[in-house]
């Protein structure tokens, strides 16, 4: 139990170190442009492909790179866990790619629902907020998943042949 959510706060911390690196730079624009680009966005396509470039590939590429190099995001290093293949060793890049995107399945879904085909903040009354289930669904899943084998996997693991274990070697 105590590495399901050591894993569940290694994500978190990076959702917070992603969320403080790349939404700084726009606040700054902004700030610099008196709100350009972001007052010349008119449709939830321009929007969602301003979040896809300066948010979602960051993101991915976070991941992808960290897992697949080093083992380990920084949420993971500092809770001193690593990602292995079965055995034990660096995971490949399609490895790294598959988890990814299996992980951040709910974050992504959550984007399109929210901001395709109209960002929900134009409009009085979204029509497709029940589509917000799924995404939620998906993620009690991975958490579910998670806690019942106290960690050691989650679906994103099963599928890529995976793990995370807690890091014993201080050479990392």
């Amino acid at each position: 139990m105590i590495l399901a959510l050591k894993r569940l706060f290694a994500y978190w911390l990076d959702f917070v170190i992603l969320a403080i690196c790349l939404t700084t730079p726009q606040w700054i624009i902004y700030v610099i442009t008196s709100g350009f680009p972001f007052s010349k966005f008119n449709t939830g396509i321009e929007i969602g492909l301003w979040v896809i470039f300066t948010i979602s590939i960051p993101v991915w590429i976070y991941f992808i790179l960290f897992e697949h190099l080093k083992q380990q995001t920084i949420g993971k290093r500092i809770l001193k866990l690593v990602v292995t293949n079965e055995e034990g060793c660096n995971i490949s890049i399609k490895q790294a790619f598959i988890r990814t995107f299996i992980r951040l399945l709910p974050w992504e879904l959550t984007h399109i629902i929210i901001l395709i085909p109209e960002p929900w903040w134009s409009i009085k009354e979204p029509k497709n907020s029940f589509l917000l289930y799924i995404p939620n669904f998906i993620m009690l899943l991975f958490i579910v998943i998670l806690m019942s084998n106290k960690g050691v996997k989650g679906l994103h693991d099963y599928i890529t042949n995976t793990r995370v274990t807690i890091n014993t070697s201080e050479t990392l």
